[in-house]
């Protein structure tokens, strides 16, 4: 290289100056794109790709999750005969608001949940 002349030496200095220049705003560019997160940046978290994720402080246990051999667990019985009726009194219609003292009124219970079985014209089953 330093057979070619001092010409030749300036061109290849020149020539390195421009790629380190080009590298050097590479690394800039690339180092702001990855100090931004959603935290400091109108970037969406789900934007912010496989990150850091933080380390769980609970230690692997032996026991399989769920339910443990052995342990009694719990559920609500289902019972045929009902211990005792709430009744929830309709005194309006819930459509059109028209009072339904005059009409008779059958109620269903399902559930703690009054229906109201009438004869009105509005009455949406």
């Amino acid at each position: 290289m330093y057979g070619q002349g001092e010409e030749a030496m300036l061109a290849l200095m020149e020539g390195l100056l421009e790629r380190i220049e080009q590298l050097e705003g590479r690394v800039e560019g690339l180092e702001s794109k990855a100090s931004k997160t959603s935290r400091n940046s109108s970037k969406p978290p789900s934007g912010e790709g496989f990150g850091k994720r933080t380390k769980s402080l609970r230690s692997k246990s032996e026991k399989q999750s769920g339910g443990q051999p052995g342990h009694p667990g719990s559920a609500l019985e289902w019972r045929v005969e009902v211990k005792h009726v709430v009744k929830h009194p309709v005194k309006c219609c819930s459509e059109c608001g028209t009072g339904l003292e005059a009409e008779p009124v059958q109620y269903q219970v399902l559930l703690q949940y009054a229906k109201c079985m009438t004869s009105h014209p509005c009455n949406r089953r």
